[in-house]
């Protein structure tokens, strides 16, 4: 049973949702080895680490509803290596106005003290470490709520389970869940 990722191009409309991947992680060729595979069940940083599992777990994410998650937490991420540190205040920005503040479409679910210490810390000036109670929160609800049941979904028990057969990736499929299945899909 071949499962079948889309990464879309730079020009396409969802490229917004691949924007952690390398430009030149366009089409994969050939699927993790069944050790690295093994390994994304170490730790949810192992999982992070690991473009080909990121890409799977975004998708399982993406399933339950909880992309917001991941996408925060890169987001944060892409935030403290950014120079100059001029630009960081309109990254800052960009950020709390789109996971953080209460009115953000793609609000992440922290507490209010988290909350108010993220607010308190921004408009003390902008730092790297501006956002990173936020960020040690959502990590800690992906890790112990999403990454144990992405352990035990479809997506990652069938690229477990499966033998050395290589999954190729094609341009303008990608993969749904259709009962509790992966199925390959057009756009």
């Amino acid at each position: 049973h071949m499962i079948h990722f889309l990464f879309f191009s730079s020009s396409s409309s969802s490229s917004s949702q691949f924007s952690d991947l390398p430009s030149d992680f366009g089409l994969l060729s050939l699927r993790p080895s069944a050790g690295e595979v093994l390994r994304w069940a170490e730790s949810l940083e192992a999982l992070l680490s690991n473009q080909y599992g990121l890409t799977v777990f975004r998708h399982f994410l993406r399933s339950e509803f909880s992309e917001e998650n991941l996408d925060f937490w890169l987001a944060v991420e892409r935030f403290k290596r950014t120079r100059p540190s001029s630009k960081m205040a309109a990254r800052a920005a960009k950020i709390y106005d789109q996971f953080i503040s209460t009115t953000a479409a793609r609000q992440v679910n922290m507490d209010s003290a988290i909350r108010e210490a993220t607010n308190q810390s921004m408009r003390l000036g902008i730092s790297s470490a501006s956002f990173q109670l936020a960020q040690d929160q959502i990590f800690y609800l992906m890790e112990t709520d999403s990454y144990p049941r992405f352990l035990k979904s479809r997506f990652y028990t069938q690229l477990a389970s499966q033998n050395t057969e290589t999954i190729y990736c094609m341009q303008r499929k990608f993969f749904e869940i259709k009962n509790d299945q992966i199925c390959e899909a057009e756009c």
